[in-house]
């Protein structure tokens, strides 16, 4: 290796530790998951997080429940994911993950 391309060598290895031009940290790739949505038949309700690439991912509980006369009767639960089908076009308004949808699903 000539005396330039060493040099070249040690300017690059100083600028990618200055700069943090270098890897991502593993956390930083992955994260929460939580996401409420209608998709014409069915709403999906999803609550997790991924440590993504290297770790593991955590499912914490989850529900949909329709508001009825002010209260919330669940309808669909469990952990990190839960689906309910629409069994009908009534339009209703669901909540999961603090979030509320007012959608045609009866």
């Amino acid at each position: 290796m000539s005396n330039r391309m060493a040099r070249y060598a040690v300017i690059a290895v100083g600028v990618v530790s200055l700069t943090g031009a270098g890897v991502a940290p593993a956390h930083a790739l992955g994260g929460p998951t939580r996401t409420f949505t209608f998709s014409g038949t069915s709403l999906t309700a999803v609550n997790k997080y991924s440590y993504f690439p290297l770790g593991p991912t955590i499912l914490f509980p989850v529900s949909i429940s329709r508001l009825t006369d002010g209260s919330a009767q669940v309808v669909a639960s469990g952990k990190g994911f839960v689906q309910y089908q629409c069994s009908g076009t009534a339009i209703n308004t669901y909540t999961a993950n603090d979030m509320e949808l007012t959608v045609p699903c009866g």
